[in-house]
C-alpha cells in the first residue's frame, strides 16, 4: 500500500513538473510574440526550471546537462526582461559608495587614465581585458562541463550551485536595476571613464562580427550592472574546486578571477561593489547547496541516533518488566 502510494505521488509530482515547463516554454513564446510582462513571465520561467531539475533526476546523467541547458536558455530570457520592468535605472547609491570609499574617485576613471589605451587605438591592457572578460562565457560552464566528464558522481551538486549563482543573480537584476560606470558617464553623472569595448572589440573580431555579437549577448540588458554575474559565476568555481577537493582548480579560479576583477572594472563594465556583491551571491549559492546537505546528513543521522535510542529503552523496559523479547520478523 505505502509503495503503491508513493508510485502514485511520483507520477502526480511528474506531471506538475512537465505542465510547469509547458507552461514555461508558452511564456517564452508569449514574450517574444506578445509581449508577455516580466511581472508574469519571471515566476512562470522560474517554475519551469525548478520542474525540469526534478524530472533530470530521472533522466540519469544525460539529464544534468539537460537541466542546466534548459536553465542557460531560460536564464537568457530572463535576464533579458529584467530589463523591460520600467523600473527606474539606479546609479547613485552605488557611485556615492565608490566616492566616498576611494576619496572622491571611480576606480574605473582611476585605471583609465593612469594606464590608457581605452580610446580608439587601444593598447596591450585593453586587449587583454578584453579576452578575459570574453572567456568567461566559456569559464564556469566549462567547469560543470567538465565535471559532468571527469568527476560525475559530484556533478549534480556543481551543476546546481552554478546554476543558482546565475539565478541569484538574476534577483538582482530585477530589483536594483544598476547603470555600469561607463553608462553612468554617457549620462553625465561621472567624468573620464569609456566603455573600451567599443574600441578594442571591433580591432579583434572585426567591426561587423562585433556589432552582431554586441546586439545579441550585450546591448538586450545594459543595466544589469548589480551584481557583477561576470565575478559570481567565475568566482563560484572556487566552490567547485572545494567541492571537487581539488587545489589546482581553486588556485586556477582565485587567479581568474583576480585577472577577471581588473578586466571588469578597467573597461567600465563594472564598479568595485558590482564585484563584492557578486562574490557574496556566489558564496551564497555555495553555501546553501553545501549548507542543505549537512542539514539533511545532519537530519539523518540525528533520526538514526534517535531509532537506535528508542530501541535501547524499549529493550530495557522489558527487561524490567521481564517481558518476552522482540519477535524478529524472517524471510
Amino acid at each position: 500500500m505505502q509503495r503503491a502510494t508513493r508510485i502514485q505521488r511520483r507520477e502526480v509530482i511528474g506531471a506538475l513538473c512537465w505542465a510547469a515547463l509547458a507552461v514555461g516554454i508558452l511564456a517564452v513564446l508569449l514574450r517574444q510574440t506578445a509581449s508577455l510582462e516580466p511581472v508574469v513571465f519571471a515566476p512562470l520561467s522560474g517554475l519551469a526550471v525548478l520542474a525540469v531539475f526534478v524530472l533530470a533526476r530521472r533522466w540519469g546523467d544525460w539529464g544534468i546537462l539537460v537541466a542546466y541547458l534548459v536553465a542557460m536558455g531560460f536564464f537568457i530570457q530572463l535576464r533579458d526582461a529584467a530589463d523591460e520592468t520600467g523600473l527606474r535605472t539606479l546609479t547613485g547609491y552605488v557611485l556615492d559608495w565608490e566616492l566616498w570609499m576611494f576619496a572622491g574617485i571611480t576606480p574605473s576613471a582611476w585605471l583609465q587614465s593612469r594606464i590608457g589605451g581605452t580610446g580608439s587605438d587601444p593598447g596591450l591592457p585593453a586587449y587583454f581585458s578584453a579576452i578575459i572578460h570574453w572567456s568567461w562565457f566559456v569559464f564556469p560552464h566549462a567547469a560543470v562541463i567538465g565535471t559532468w566528464m571527469f568527476v560525475r558522481r559530484m556533478s549534480w551538486r556543481v551543476t546546481i550551485i552554478v546554476a543558482l549563482t546565475f539565478y541569484l543573480g538574476l534577483v538582482l537584476y530585477f530589483t536594483v536595476p544598476t547603470a555600469p560606470p561607463w553608462m553612468a558617464a554617457e549620462q553625465g553623472l561621472i567624468n573620464d571613464v569609456v566603455r573600451a569595448m567599443h574600441g578594442v572589440g571591433p580591432a579583434i573580431l572585426g567591426a561587423g562580427f562585433y556589432d552582431w555579437a554586441f546586439e545579441a549577448m550585450a546591448e538586450p540588458n545594459p543595466s544589469a550592472a548589480m551584481p557583477s554575474l561576470h565575478f559570481a559565476a567565475s568566482f563560484v568555481v572556487v566552490g567547485v574546486g572545494i567541492v571537487l577537493r581539488s587545489r589546482w582548480l581553486i588556485g586556477v579560479a582565485l587567479l581568474y578571477s583576480a585577472a577577471l576583477t581588473f578586466a571588469l572594472v578597467y573597461l567600465g563594465e563594472h564598479y568595485i561593489a558590482d564585484i563584492i556583491a557578486g562574490g557574496a551571491v556566489a558564496a551564497f549559492a555555495f553555501g546553501a547547496v553545501e549548507g542543505g546537505r549537512f542539514v539533511r546528513y545532519w537530519l539523518q543521522r540525528r533520526s538514526t541516533e534517535l531509532a537506535q535510542r528508542r530501541v535501547r529503552v524499549a529493550n530495557w523496559l522489558r527487561e524490567a518488566l521481564r517481558l518476552p523479547p522482540m519477535k524478529i520478523p524472517t524471510g
